[in-house]
């Protein structure tokens, strides 16, 4: 409980935010910036133009690619890495969504890495240098705009890498920019969003509890906007919330203080996103609901609280079980609202696939996943049957 917390992150947040690229990108004196985006709404928004303009006034030439695809692959970092290297690139700028964002974290830590990159995600190296990294935030849901963690694949093999040096070293946020974004994505990373701030809620060691309620709050703004979102997703107003809370809903250190976070969700979910190619989020929501019911029988006690808490379920009412069931209910509810599949077999997910899965999160068997009430081979399998 002794620390030093330091963050080299700042984030432009609000209407006309991009007109300070100038002076973000004159802080680190780049003369090579590498773009890195995905779809043409970067280019309709006038984000493309605001960062050429940018470039050119400090001097520096702009290298783009607009390659980047959903569940980002290594092959496509490999090929910026070296790209980055012949033009000599100094800031490494993303633009969109969370894909983009994790490509650029992976290319700036590339660069200075002398082997394969992808040794940083297997843990065979960590990062020492970085390079400097921007964003501009253009899908409110993942928190990848902010946070110290990047996500790619090598063919169906789906890693991490978590350092704080991959931490945007700034992040530009315009509500605007999301305007264009498809439901089923802007849905899928509000689903996401929600488990930010259940996955460290779910713990069984807890040694601050005030952080509690911090996440309880946290929960009930996604809920709150997320509803607000359904009925009117050009509302600009219900933008700015969604983009505030994905900037600030996925901060490790202020979120899960005290405690071990749970990564069930997550770690099953990238299993089946690596194997299938699913949108992370739409992933989270065929899970979760199944997760919390089958981890609800053996060990509610957690469950019990967040439904009471949030939902309001009564607990003189319900036993604690009971009160896991309900919660389940109430964010397999929440998820549908949001025009989301809730099971597997709606993804495409075949039950063949089951084992496998299972095999590759338990290191076949030989381990567990999660935290708060660890799963074996076995029980996977049963969470993915009830999933279905």
């Amino acid at each position: 409980m002794t620390f030093t917390y330091y963050s080299h992150n700042t984030i432009v947040f609000g209407e006309g935010a991009e007109d300070h690229l100038e002076e973000l990108f004159a802080q680190y004196q780049a003369t090579s910036i590498l773009l890195i985006y995905s779809g043409d709404y970067v280019s309709e928004l006038g984000i493309r133009d605001h960062v050429l303009q940018a470039a050119a006034k400090v001097g520096a030439t702009v290298i783009e690619n607009s390659d980047v695809v959903p569940n980002p692959r290594i092959d496509l970092v490999r090929k910026l890495v070296q790209q980055a290297r012949e033009h000599h690139v100094g800031l490494v700028l993303a633009a969109g969504g969370a894909s983009s964002y994790d490509t650029a974290k992976s290319v700036a830590a590339g660069v200075p890495y002398d082997g394969d990159v992808w040794d940083l995600f297997t843990g065979k190296a960590v990062p020492d240098e970085v390079l400097p990294i921007g964003v501009i935030a253009g899908l409110p849901g993942s928190g990848s705009e902010m946070s110290d963690c990047a996500v790619v694949q090598q063919g169906k093999d789906k890693r991490f890498l978590e350092n704080r040096k991959i931490i945007p070293n700034f992040t530009v946020v315009d509500p605007k920019n999301s305007a264009l974004v498809p439901r089923r994505y802007q849905a899928a990373a509000i689903a996401d969003l929600a488990t930010a701030y259940t996955e460290p809620y779910f713990s069984a060691d807890i040694a601050i509890h005030s952080v509690d309620y911090f996440l309880e709050g946290g929960l009930r703004a996604v809920l709150d906007v997320g509803r607000r979102w359904i009925d009117d997703p050009d509302d600009i107003a219900v933008r700015q919330e969604l983009h505030w809370i994905s900037s600030t809903g996925f901060n490790d250190f202020y979120f899960s203080f005290g405690r071990t976070v749970d990564w069930t969700t997550h770690r099953i979910e990238h299993e089946i996103g690596g194997e299938f190619d699913v949108i992370h989020g739409e992933g989270i929501t065929a899970l979760m609901p199944s997760i919390i019911r089958f981890v609800g029988r053996r060990q509610p006690q957690r469950y019990a609280q967040l439904e009471t808490r949030v939902f309001g379920g009564d607990p003189y009412a319900h036993t604690e079980s009971e009160l896991a069931g309900l919660l389940a209910d109430e964010f397999e509810r929440f998820f549908k609202d949001l025009g989301l599949n809730t099971t597997l077999s709606a993804l495409g997910i075949p039950k063949s696939s089951f084992e496998t899965i299972a095999d590759h999160v338990t290191d076949f068997g030989k381990g567990t996943v999660g935290n708060y009430s660890p799963l074996s081979k076995s029980d996977v399998i049963e969470v993915l049957n009830l999933a279905y």
